[in-house]
């Protein structure tokens, strides 16, 4: 019931015309970010179709480009990005990819770190998702700081659950004293040039989820729950 009321207003919010008004007044250029968790093989099929309308409407960007600022202003541009683990990443994720010749970024908690290796094979990034993916506004002192700095290290980093709940100023001082220099959440909304780079958003759907719902969400239409909690 919860989904269906939220797809209901999802529709009524795009057919106010709201989001397509604030998409006119954003600093261009605009980034969404897709969050992906496990894709199953019933779910291999919706990936695909759902790629395929991203390369047709929208400009879908590496890791690399992210980090270059090489994005379109002309389209709302797109980074993919994968978190926690999966091994249905190596089986239906990467085939994927190299089908249509896509990068993502793979945030990934330390004990899927040994497996991780075949992803940087294949020219893909890996970003910090913390060591064993506790609620990081629940730890303090050493153990924070432990679980940021036994992550995997690089310049991305993913915020554990990713909801508000799950970074505060602290947490952030520890991402920034470790060494990262982008963070994620899972709040959803355009990212722009003057986006915090410790509160990116991203929308977090799974490649099932109806195809008008993943259509009207990256539109902006469900960007006000952001606001909300």
């Amino acid at each position: 019931m919860k989904t269906i009321l939220r797809n209901i207003v999802i529709i009524l919010t795009y057919l106010t015309s709201i989001p397509f008004l604030r998409r006119l007044f954003l600093t261009k250029p605009l980034l969404r970010v897709w969050c992906l968790h496990e894709v199953k093989d019933s779910q291999i099929g919706e990936l695909e179709k759902k790629i395929q309308y991203l390369q047709k409407e929208y400009n879908i960007i590496t890791p690399t480009q992210f980090k270059d600022r090489e994005l379109f202003k002309d389209k709302v541009n797109v980074l993919i990005t994968f978190d926690d683990g999966f091994e249905s990443w190596f089986t239906n994720v990467l085939p994927v990819l190299a089908k249509y010749n896509l990068k993502a970024l793979f945030f990934v908690n330390h004990g899927f770190l040994e497996k991780s290796e075949r992803l940087t094979e294949q020219g893909h990034s890996l970003g910090g998702h913390s060591y064993s993916h506790k609620r990081l506004t629940e730890l303090s002192g050493q153990d924070l700081e432990a679980e940021v700095k036994r992550s995997v290290m690089s310049e991305f980093f993913a915020y554990p659950f990713g909801d508000r709940r799950s970074f505060n100023e602290e947490v952030i001082d520890q991402i920034k004293q470790a060494g990262f220099k982008y963070a994620f959440n899972i709040l959803p909304g355009f990212n722009t040039e003057k986006t915090n780079p410790y509160l990116l958003h991203r929308d977090s759907l799974d490649p099932d989820v109806p195809d008008y719902i993943f259509r009207l969400w990256l539109k902006g239409s469900y960007d006000w729950v952001k606001m909300l909690f």
